[in-house]
Order: C-alpha cells, then structure tokens, then sequence
C-alpha cells in the first residue's frame, strides 16, 4: 500500500469530493503540503531544541581571577589588607562563627570559616573548610589553630577574587548547576509557584489555559499566566518576548517536540540554568546557580529553605520582587512562597512556621565596579592568538591571574588622589602609570594604566615608552663595581663635552647646575650626578653598559651613544620594573607574569604557567654593594624626602627626570617587590616635577602600605669596612666622617691615611715614627 491511499480512501468517502476529481486532487495537495510543513518545522525544531544537549546554545562567562590569599604566622595583617579582602570577598562579620564564609574579628583574636574553593595543583583541603583561630599580636599572625580541636594550622587560604568576567554580546552572566546539586526544596518551590503540573503535562497544560482564560474573562484583562515551565524555556532561548498569537502558538508547539525530547528532569535542568534573575551592573543575572551567589554568596547546594523560596519567588518578576530594592516586598513574596509549599504538602507546618520567622538573609551587594581594568586589557591582549574575546565569553574558562588586590587597589588609590592634588596646582594634565612586580617570580601584583579608565583607556603602564632619564643610572654603576671599583673609589664630576655621531657637542650638567669635583662613587650615585655619571660610563666603556642592558632586557637593542648613560632610551613602566628586578632578588632576570594557569569548563587545566624560567645574569655580590647605594638614595639622597610619606627602613630607590620635567620616574624595591610610578603627560608637555617631587610620594606610599622594613642578606663574600668618606681610606674607631661600608673580600680600603683614627691610634703612630 503506498502512503497516499489511505488519504485516498478518505477522499473518496466525502460526496462533492468524489463529484470533483479535481477538488479531490487540490485537497490531496493542500494536506501534502501541510504535513510536510509540520514535518520539516519539527525536525527543524528539533534540531534547534538538540543543541541544547551539545551546550552549544549556552553562552558561559570566563572569569579572570585574583591570587590566592595565604594567612600564615608571622604575616602582618595591616599590610596584607586581610579586613578589606574579606569585604571584597563578600565574608559575613557574625558573633558567632558557623558557617563557610563568615568571621569575627576581636582585638587580639580572629575566628574565621574559609570557604572551600579548588585550585590548580594546590591541595585546599587542611587551609580551608573550617573554623580556624588566629592569634594576633600587633598587626601580626602569632599563630592559628583549628576552633574545634585546637591543633595548629600552617596556613590558612581564602579563594581568588573575581576581578572581571568577560561576558557576550547580550551580557549574560550565570553559573551552571545541574539538578544534583539543587537541594529537593529549592525544586518544590519552584515548581510549586511556576508549574505544579510539570510531571503531568506534555509541554503545555491545557487546565491551566483554561484556568487563566476564564480568570481573564472574569477580569476583562490578562491578568493569569499559563506558561508551563517548559514554554518559559522556549520562550527564554528560541522566541521573542512579544505577545502574538503566533508566537503562542509557535511556543506551544515547540513546548510539545521538547516535551517529547527530552525527560522532564533535563527540561527542569535547563531551566534552572536559564532563567532570568536579575541585574548587577551591566549584566544580566541568569540561573538559579548565579542568584544564589549573588544573592547569598552561596552555592545552591547549601542554600536554607527560606532561601530557596526566596529565589523561587524572584522568578515571577526578578525586578519588582528585588530584595535589594523592594525588600518588604521581597519577604512578603518569599512567604507566600512558603505557604504555598505548606499547601501543596511539601513543607510541614512547623518547618513553614520557623521558615517565615527568618529575615531575607541577603548578603550586602558591592557596588559594581571594573577592577584592575588596564590588567584586564593587558591580559587579553596575551590571549587574544590563544583565545579571542569571543571564545572567552562563551567558553567559560577560568583564568587565574598574579594580581594581588590590595595592591592593586593601593596603587589605584594613592595614583589618583596624588595626581588629583598635582592636577589642583599644575595648569598641565598629568597622568601616571603604577606597576607592582614581584621580583623572584616577574608576577605582576598590580597594575595602574591611568588616572581613570573611564576617560582613557589608554595603559601607559604597558605602552607608553618614554626616557627613563636617571633611572638607568644604577646599570652604569653596577658595570664600574664589576669592573673593581668601590663604593669608595672617586669619581670625577666636572663638566665634560662629548662630540656625538652627528658632530654636534653633548655637554651634560648636572640637576643643580654645579660640579662638584671629586666624590665618592656612592654619592654620586646617591645624589645622581650626571658628570660624574658619564665620565665614569665613558671609563668603563658604553658598550658594556649596553652590554648589561641587554643581559637584563634580552628584547631590546641599546646603541652606544654617550646619551645612553643619562637613560635617552624609551621603556615602559613594566619593563621598567623588569629592569630593576635583578637589583632586588640577587642579580637574576625574570619575564614579566601575568597568569598562571587556565582552565576550561570542566576544569581541565589548558595552559599551566607555573614555572618560573630564571636567569642568573648580574653578579650577585656586586648587586648586594649597588643595593647599598641605592638605599643612600633614600636616606641622604635625591629621595631623602621619602620618609615623610612613609617609606619603609631598608628600601632601595631611584629617582629618574628626563629634560624639561617633562617626566617623573621612581622606582623602589624591597626583596620581594618592585614599584615604578612614572607621572606625565600624554603630550609630552613638561609638568614641572622632579623624580623625587612627582613619582617618588606615590612610590612611598604604596610601599608604606605593603612593605613593613627590607632585610637584605648578605653574601658571604661581602665584608663591612669604615672608612672616612672624605678620602675613602680606613676610618678609626672615633672617627666623625667615618661611613660603614660593604666590599667584596679583599677589595676593602688597607691604608690608613695620616691623621685619621682615634687620639689614641695617632699617638701609637707616632711612637713608631708614623705620622
């Protein structure tokens, strides 16, 4: 039997159809086609509804994620900026600690519960997921212990923050959950207030159409919804939010091929993950896994009854029901929530009583705000061959990044309250740059690009190359002592004239317009003498200069030019900050990292940046005596203001002004971090500041804030020698001009030089005939 003779047979049964072969032949047509019509809209629909299965209709954000935080003893919590990392990370102050993400904060004492959190090859387990006590003792962790049994704890962990998302073009943000995790409360809620018939319909529920047409009817308006769950679904992926009867129809009919599809627990599972929420910033908040970390800071999976009722009744109308906006409205909406769970049996009274005694429980909502916004740009820049923008905001990867927060929330700060202070007495637009290295590792801790990424998004601390003027000065002096000078050796700083490649004269000066003759080469450098500084470069030889240069910066080319010496090379503050690296961790070049691993969706690890490649490029000994110096730049040199702005005991500096004051550079290191500011103008017009006047006050106080006191050690081949800085020779024991200073072994000053030493010392010389 073909397939057409049934719809023969039927033909033939109806009298003015057997009369007219042609009508007959029409009819047959019409119904053809019609049914083709269904059949290719439903395995068209079909096909739409199936990608769903693939995830290829969910749009996952990546998230670019902060550092870790470790607690340990002897970690000063001031500069670790612990309090506001808890704020930022949304921890709950409670007197009584009890739960994941809460604390109490005493005096000398502080009971925290660290959230559980996974992270690349780091076992979380023994730091978080407990109560744990802290023992203070000035600012500073004496020990920590578990709240329970009391045994000591190495460390405690709190999860990375989340310093930026990278959302798609409709700027969705959600967090997958799957029905597993849900708990069976959160589903009855749900169900009961948006579907009680779910398990019994086939994609629409008849009753319920008929229910809200007679409601409408009686109220003269559409006032009852009959949408089941599997409609809203639709509706939310494949249909627009226009009311049409088409579109009804259209929804209803592709509600059914779902229905038929896929298990109702599938539907129920991509309805949890698609359903609308809220807004935050300028992001819509969509599933019930991404309400329940906004709203309560939560996974779904420990979320109360109360609170799951709350998120069930926000479905209705996510904005009129806000519990940040409409919080009376939003009890009131939880409540009948929960009594309708009562009614329906879901709940027993008792649990129903207790559950509307409870408040909202929302947790404070943080002003958005774009965090570390020029590292974000910087960061997908070094993505963009690996992974485009477009990847990112679909992929839901996870980035784990080198940013410290509170350093970067510091360097933020203090750059834009020192540039609006400059900005009050200066008729010129300055702009800044702040970059934080750590300088064993080349992590970037914190990056600054401007004054404010709202107006220019331009990241002066990447891509801005101007003359680091003084700053290069340190290299100049590192190549002397290599070459067997000392702190001790002097130097001459009288004018000098150079004739350039071109023909023309160089006639360096100095900042003050002075010479000043014969000087020590650490005051020279403390004081940042720029005769003294060329003639000791020319002696030296520029090539090797250049030669050093190289070692630390491997991607730049350096000319020999006499210029060279005062620094007419154009870096960026970042290289800047890996120039300086090797004078704080002992002489060994480091790359510039911004991440450490990625993850995919799965948490699959797909680039692991661990290792740290180092290379031993400056003599160590020799970087231990330049370190000296550089710390004579703060205590006594162009620097020596610092300690008014509260730059730590011990910390190395440098100051750096290129011609005209047309730029402002300070860099200072400890043997942990680097900070170089550069201060300016995008124009290159001169704002009138010195090294010491612009950079150097953001540089101290960013330093004051994270840095408590710098320890060098030193290497077992340095001593410690006094001399009378007048004439570098062996200073006596009473000596006024005598200076304690380091030098290699066996490259110390050995002569007494004639009326120096103690009374004592000269008349024991003069006995042997010595004068």
């Amino acid at each position: 039997m073909t397939p057409l003779k049934p719809l023969k047979k039927l033909l033939m049964h109806i009298p003015w159809v057997t009369k007219r072969p042609l009508a007959r032949g029409l009819i047959a047509s019409i119904i053809i086609l019609v049914s083709l019509f269904v059949l290719f809209e439903t395995l068209d629909t079909i096909r739409e509804i199936r990608k769903i299965a693939t995830g290829s209709v969910w749009h996952i954000p990546s998230k670019i994620l902060s550092d870790i935080t470790l607690i340990r003893p002897g970690t000063d919590i001031r500069l670790l900026g612990l309090r506001p990392r808890l704020e930022r990370l949304r921890y709950r102050r409670v007197q009584k600690v009890s739960h994941p993400g809460e604390y109490a904060w005493y005096r000398d004492h502080i009971v925290i519960y660290p959230r559980r959190f996974k992270y690349p090859f780091m076992d979380t387990s023994s730091s978080t997921g407990m109560v744990m006590d802290i023992d203070i003792e000035a600012n500073t962790v004496v020990n920590i212990y578990r709240h329970d049994t009391g045994r000591p704890i190495k460390e405690i962990c709190l999860e990375p923050e989340v310093i930026a998302k990278i959302l798609d073009t409709h700027h969705e943000d959600r967090s997958m959950v799957s029905l597993a995790e849900c708990p069976t409360y959160l589903l009855d809620a749900i169900l009961c207030t948006e579907d009680k018939r779910f398990y019994k319909h086939s994609g629409i529920d008849l009753f319920a159409i008929i229910r809200a047409t007679l409601v409408d009817i009686r109220h003269g308006s559409f006032v009852e919804g009959a949408s089941t769950i599997t409609q809203q679904l639709i509706k939310n992926m494949f249909l627009s939010s226009r009311r049409s009867i088409t579109r009804k129809i259209k929804e209803a009919f592709m509600a059914m091929v779902m229905d038929a599809t896929y298990t109702k627990d599938e539907i129920l599972g991509m309805y949890i993950n698609e359903v609308y929420m809220g807004q935050y910033g300028y992001a819509g908040i969509y599933g019930i896994g991404r309400a329940a970390e906004l709203y309560f800071d939560k996974p779904v999976s420990s979320l109360s009854l109360s609170e799951a009722a709350l998120l069930a009744g926000i479905i209705r109308a996510p904005n009129k029901y806000s519990p940040y906006k409409y919080p009376s409205r939003a009890l009131a909406r939880r409540n009948t929530v929960l009594k309708i769970m009562y009614t329906e049996s879901k709940i027993t009274r008792d649990t129903y009583s207790q559950a509307i005694k409870s408040p909202l429980g929302v947790v404070p909502l943080k002003e958005w705000k774009r965090q570390a916004p020029y590292f974000v740009d910087y960061l997908l820049a070094l993505l963009k061959d690996t992974l485009s923008r477009d990847k990112l905001a679909k992929g839901g990867y996870n980035i784990y990044t080198t940013i410290d927060t509170h350093m970067q929330s510091i360097a933020t700060t203090t750059l834009q309250h020192s540039i609006k202070n400059i900005c009050r007495r200066s008729n010129v637009p300055v702009q800044g740059a702040v970059v934080i290295c750590d300088s064993h590792t080349g992590d970037i801790k914190a990056m600054v690009g401007g004054y404010d990424y709202g107006i220019s998004q331009y990241n002066r601390a990447i891509k801005l190359k101007r003359q680091i003027g003084s700053l290069i000065k340190p290299v100049v002096y590192y190549t002397a002592l290599r070459q067997g000078y000392t702190l001790s050796s002097f130097v001459d700083d009288e004018p000098i004239s150079l004739t350039l490649d071109d023909k023309t004269q160089w006639k360096p000066r100095n900042f003050d317009n002075k010479s000043h003759g014969m000087v020590m080469l650490i005051d020279a450098l403390a004081k940042s003498y720029n005769m003294a500084t060329v003639r000791l470069g020319i002696k030296v030889g520029i090539g090797n200069v250049a030669r050093n240069l190289q070692l630390m910066l491997p991607a730049h080319t350096f000319s020999t030019n006499p210029s060279l010496l005062l620094g007419s090379i154009g870096l960026s503050p970042l290289e800047v900050s890996t120039l300086y690296c090797p004078f704080a961790n002992g002489g060994f070049r480091v790359r510039p990292r911004a991440i450490r691993f990625i993850t995919n969706e799965n948490g699959t690890i797909i680039l692991d940046n661990r290792h740290v490649n180092t290379v031993q490029v400056l003599d160590p000994s020799v970087v231990y005596i330049l370190d000296h110096a550089l710390i004579r730049v703060i205590t006594e040199g162009t620097a020596s203001k610092a300690s008014m702005y509260g730059m730590p005991h011990g910390i190395c500096g440098k100051t750096g002004t290129t011609d005209e004051l047309r730029d402002s550079w300070f860099v200072c290191f400890s043997p942990r971090e680097v900070v170089t500011v550069w201060l300016g103008n995008d124009s290159f017009k001169p704002i009138g500041l010195t090294g010491a006047e612009g950079a150097m006050p953001v540089a101290a106080m960013i330093m004051s804030s994270i840095e408590k006191r710098a320890f060098w050690n030193r290497p077992r081949d340095v001593v410690l020698c006094k001399v009378d800085r007048r004439n570098g020779k062996p200073a006596g024991l009473f000596n006024s001009y005598s200076v304690t200073l380091p030098y290699i072994q066996g490259t110390g000053p050995t002569a007494m030089h004639p009326g120096q030493g103690s009374p004592i010392v000269r008349f024991i010389h003069s006995l042997f005939g010595r004068d």
